[in-house]
């Protein structure tokens, strides 16, 4: 059986949770909180978007069925992945490139998924 795009979303948005947690936890031990903004978009674009979109995909399975859904996935992961440590980077170099791109791809993932969404059938899997 093929794996499915909405069972890699979750897994990957529950990975996502555990390091976002660990870096917060990280950051209370060290009462360093000056990456809080990093943490937090971590967990919201990591875990939070990156579980809706699996929840969504597995509510209306036939959104699967768009050729755009891995690359809408690998998209979203590619920004998460450079949007988090770019913020990072932005406090701690002031240089703000790798957030900007980060923010541009996981935008572009989103869009992907509005599209994918409008254009694919809607009945939810009871139907």
């Amino acid at each position: 059986m093929p794996i499915r795009v909405h069972v890699v979303f979750i897994g990957l948005g529950l990975i996502f949770l555990v390091v976002g947690m660990a870096f917060g936890i990280w950051m209370g031990i060290n009462k360093d909180f000056q990456f809080a903004d990093a943490h937090a978009h971590w967990n919201l674009v990591g875990f939070v978007t990156s579980t809706l979109y699996g929840l969504i995909h597995r509510a209306y399975p036939k959104l699967a069925d768009s050729r755009l859904s891995w690359p809408q996935c690998i998209v979203h992961v590619v920004g998460v992945l450079i949007f988090a440590p770019g913020i990072i980077y932005v406090v701690a170099t002031d240089q703000p490139i790798f957030a900007i791109i980060g923010a541009l791809t996981i935008l572009a993932a989103a869009l992907m998924f509005m599209f994918i969404y409008y254009t694919h059938d809607h009945r939810i899997a009871a139907d």
